[in-house]
């Protein structure tokens, strides 16, 4: 047929009538716009180059995977573009500076309750202080600060649990209570 379009697929044939994709293929024909674009949302080489692998990783172990390359190439950009969003979106959440508990305030302290409670937080261990000032200063969840510090959400409870209470001793400790 003279004139007939056909569709470009960047498939390999399988089996009778199942068609697989050439990652080979796609990754000489995509990989170099990929990285121009992560790089662009990323604003960091070697972290577009990271995403731009774990795309085609992800793409390589989706179930449904589009063969024609009309289909294949968007695809291939949504991916690398959720990728990127949610690496940046973990990126502004853990841009925080990491509590270790020997900060210093260089300006004093504009009560003595606050110095108090600064000295209380140096006094217990960085996770429960930090799991602490994040649930009850920061105003995350458990579950936030679980994702954020790489934890379960029972060891987050069990921070905050010994947190509250190592931080009570401490805090009375440093207000003269019994």
């Amino acid at each position: 047929m003279a004139g007939a379009k056909t569709e470009t697929t960047i498939g390999v044939q399988r089996h009778a009538g199942e068609r697989a994709v050439d990652w080979g293929r796609a990754y000489a024909l995509h990989a170099a716009a990929l990285l121009r674009y992560l790089q662009r949302l990323s604003r960091d080489p070697g972290t577009a180059e990271d995403l731009m692998h774990d795309t085609f990783e992800r793409a390589a172990r989706a179930s449904r995977v589009p063969v024609v390359e009309a289909e294949l190439r968007p695809w291939l950009y949504r991916i690398a573009t959720n990728l990127a969003v949610d690496h940046i979106r973990r990126r502004r959440r853990l841009a925080f500076r990491p509590f270790s508990g020997r900060e210093r305030d260089e300006r004093p302290a504009f009560d003595s309750d606050a110095d108090a409670v600064r000295r209380a937080l140096q006094r217990i261990p960085v996770v429960q202080a930090a799991a602490l000032v994040l649930r009850l200063h920061e105003g995350f969840s458990r579950a936030e600060i679980a994702e954020l510090t790489g934890v379960t959400e029972r060891a987050v409870k069990d921070r905050l649990e010994r947190g509250r209470e190592n931080f009570a001793r401490a805090y009375r400790a440093e207000v003269g209570q019994p």
